[in-house]
């Protein structure tokens, strides 16, 4: 399918199935929140210093239902191999979420002239989730497959609302109040198209006789296309636990390490826990959040075109329930003249109806 092809049909999933009757209001098998914020590492608002995001993911979707008939009008092969392979497990996820960026110093009235723009970003996502899947017919020797192929919607500047959260925030808390919201960037409609392919090994025992203590890697590329974000992106995680069948990682809002939403809380019906640790990198066209907005003169920094992630944390998978992942993230430096790489934590929750 050509890309206006595939933006309609994710625009029309988007608007058929979010409605309240619509097939995803009855389909949700495993919810998840999400929050980031720089106030470990960092200690103080600085550059990503926020995102939220709720999300749901259905139960695997029947041949005749609206997810698994699109995922197969989108079907094709490339150089031999399936791409938005439909003859395994298809499922959809929706999420809402907001993310806030701001200069180091928010106690200055004017532009920070060198150093990053305000902006916020409020956004939707409709996502096909397609796998896992076994490539090959010798499981002990394959790799498990995951797609996901998304389609966000949302506004950038004082529309999304990043403004008022933060200053509600510090208010609350007793933090000083952020005085240079007035030069964020203007209102623009945003939108991305994502694909992400993660494949997953096999589990290898350390224990002889036990699957308490497995480990596993799990490699992952994508690309993400639109006037918000434009970007390839490469990655690897490597996980030393127990329950490993149960994800393919804990979900993150993008940009980011891959993780994902789906989750399966029957896999393994047992407490269990895993550490991992994953390193990637993107190379960016473009990124609004430092290049300004698109269609008018705003604040705007030279980019870094390479950037990455290392990423470690931990995940509890509480009795075929839910999960509970901490994650902490050290970010290469994103522009020009930035004076070290960031750093941020995320927390984030996953429980099954």
């Amino acid at each position: 399918m050509k890309l206006p092809g595939v933006f309609a049909a994710l625009t029309a999933f988007l608007v058929y199935s979010g409605y309240p009757g619509g097939e995803a209001a009855a389909q949700c098998a495993v919810g998840s929140v999400q929050f980031e914020n720089d106030l470990v590492g960092a200690g103080t608002d600085r550059h990503y210093t926020h995102g939220s995001r709720v999300s749901c993911i259905s139960e695997v979707q029947t041949p005749l239902d609206t997810a698994h008939r699109l995922a197969s009008d989108l079907q094709f092969s490339l150089l031999g191999a399936p791409v938005f392979d439909a003859r395994g497990a298809v499922r959809y996820s929706f999420a809402l979420g907001q993310s806030m960026f701001t200069p180091e110093d928010t106690a200055r009235y004017g532009v920070v002239g060198d150093d990053r723009p305000y902006a916020g970003w409020l956004f939707g996502t409709a996502s096909l989730v397609l796998g896992p899947r076994w490539q090959g017919s010798n499981r002990s020797a394959a790799f498990d497959s995951l797609e996901t192929l998304e389609l966000t919607l949302g506004v950038v500047g004082p529309a999304s609302g990043v403004a008022d959260t933060q200053k509600f925030v510090h208010s609350t808390i007793g933090s000083p109040n952020p005085e240079g919201w007035h030069n964020q960037l203007r209102n623009e409609p945003g939108v991305i198209l994502g694909y992400e392919h993660k494949w997953r090994s096999e589990s290898w025992n350390l224990l002889p006789g036990s699957d308490w203590l497995q480990a596993d890697v799990m490699p992952a590329a994508g690309f993400a296309l639109g006037n918000i974000h434009t970007y390839g992106t490469v990655s690897a995680t490597f996980r030393f636990g127990s329950n490993l069948a149960n994800d393919f990682g804990p979900p993150r809002i993008r940009p980011s390490v891959a993780g994902s939403e789906y989750y399966d809380p029957r896999a393994d019906e047992t407490l269990g826990a895993y550490l991992f640790l994953s390193v990637g990198g993107r190379l960016v066209g473009r990124n609004i959040f430092l290049d300004g907005n698109t269609f008018v003169d705003s604040h705007h920094v030279d980019k870094e075109v390479l950037v990455g992630d290392l990423q470690f944390g931990v995940v509890f998978s509480l009795a075929g329930a839910a999960r509970v992942a901490l994650t902490h993230i050290i970010r290469t430096r994103e522009f020009e003249g930035q004076d070290a790489p960031d750093q941020f934590s995320a927390l984030s929750l996953s429980f099954a109806f």
